[in-house]
């Protein structure tokens, strides 16, 4: 099985790129793997098997022919509900990225135990930044969350990036939402209006059209159980936390000292995480609220 965070590996690996990774999560909506890449994502074959499989004229013949796969799991593959790795696997071979072996090497190694891509992703964000990551654990923490609620609660693969974070993203809403008491953390989401409804009705399930009040409380909804989450696992390391409001605001960038930000690449867009232990500072000194 492959690892859960598979994209974030991929652009860690530089097999995605910052440039093409939001376009590849994109058409990974749209694809039906094929039986063996379903295969290499579970396991079930490895990449010398994978190569051999890949120059024999049928999969389904050949595989049964060598004994590596039975007529049952092939039967549970053809029923499997494909995993978000899957689906990225089978684009990255449409797209001629990789071959069948080095994908199933890629699945691969990415299931090693000592294999953490968010965690890599954020240290080398933090070097890059001159921030010591031991002094901030919290935002490796609360990324590993956040890309984990996304995919709980929007159905959708995530993925952060490197550099120039907000480079290319369109900006107009932002919702966020401050921690107290042990810790002192706010963190909030800066987005445009078709990433919002995106997030919005993949949150509530419900036809939405317009970035409208009910929208609005979509977002900050999810805001509100992705922090209590949060907040839940940091008092399991006896460190009590509680959680203000959430706020939304229009055309608000977020300044003040100690504000981190994280480019966020999904299936239906991308936008901007900003975290800060200091709060956020606005040019006017508050928030226009919705």
């Amino acid at each position: 099985m492959a690892n859960r965070y598979f994209s974030q590996y991929l652009l860690n690996k530089g097999v995605l790129t910052p440039e093409n990774a939001g376009e590849m999560l994109a058409k990974s909506l749209n694809v039906t793997p094929e039986l063996s890449v379903l295969a290499l994502e579970k396991g079930l074959i490895n990449s010398e098997q994978a190569l051999e499989l890949a120059e024999a004229a049928g999969f389904i013949r050949a595989a049964l022919g060598k004994n590596y796969l039975t007529a049952l799991q092939l039967d549970d593959l053809k029923k499997a509900v494909p995993e978000r790795s899957a689906c990225l696997g089978q684009v990255l071979l449409d797209e001629g990225v990789v071959g069948l072996s080095e994908l199933a090497k890629l699945f691969e190694e990415s299931a090693a135990p000592d294999c953490h891509p968010v965690e890599t992703a954020v240290h080398d964000m933090l070097v890059s930044w001159n921030a010591d990551a031991n002094d901030y654990g919290y935002i490796k923490d609360y990324v590993e969350l956040f890309l984990g609620a996304l995919q709980r609660f929007m159905n959708t693969d995530a993925l952060i990036i490197q550099g120039d974070n907000s480079d290319g993203v369109d900006t107009t809403y932002l919702t966020y939402q401050s921690m107290g008491g042990a810790l002192q953390l706010t963190v909030g989401c800066r987005m445009n209006g078709d990433v919002m409804l995106a997030m919005a009705k993949r949150f509530s399930g419900e036809v939405l059209t317009d970035v409208d009040e009910m929208a609005i409380d979509c977002i900050e909804e999810f805001c509100n159980v992705l922090n209590g989450l949060y907040i839940v696992n940091m008092s399991g390391k006896s460190q009590d936390m509680d959680l203000d409001m959430p706020q939304t605001v229009e055309n608000g960038e977020p300044g003040g000292d100690s504000v981190f930000q994280l480019r966020v690449e999904t299936e239906f867009g991308g936008f901007v995480l900003y975290l800060s232990m200091d709060g956020f500072v606005f040019e006017d000194g508050k928030p226009l609220h919705w």
